[in-house]
């Protein structure tokens, strides 16, 4: 159901803030033997992003600061928001992190990792005893 006109909503609560935290969405796909990670990051530098490598997963954190001001003839209003983010996923196992590179264009971070080579399958002779 839908407020009545005059309708005044509640101002946001610190908790209730942080409960809508922002968290990019991550795309994973295959692309010509590697396995591609793109995050799109709208007005993010490169100093707010961070990649790594943990415990064989790959980490994205990053901090955003964002502000909207509206400015008309009877109305103002401001506000800032700010906060911090963390995505990662499972890295296949056998990826080196020396041949992980990313790229971070016009807001959006694209992160390529090589496949690992599939091991080799090994006969065994097996012996009588």
């Amino acid at each position: 159901m839908l407020p009545g006109p005059g309708a005044r909503f509640p101002r946001r609560r610190h908790w209730l803030w942080r409960a809508e935290a922002w968290l990019p969405d991550i795309d994973v796909f295959q692309r010509e033997g590697k396995v591609i990670v793109r995050t799109d990051l709208p007005g993010l530098k490169r100093e707010d992003i961070d990649v790594e490598v943990e415990d064989g997963s790959l980490a994205i954190h990053g901090r955003r600061e964002e502000e909207k001001e509206v400015k008309q003839e009877d109305y103002y209003c401001c506000e800032r928001a700010s906060g911090e983010f963390s995505r990662s996923i499972s890295l296949p196992e056998g990826v080196t992190p020396e041949s992980i590179e990313a790229v971070c264009d016009n807001g959006v971070l694209e992160v390529s990792i090589p496949r690992p080579a599939a091991p080799e399958a090994k006969k065994i002779t097996v012996q009588v005893k």
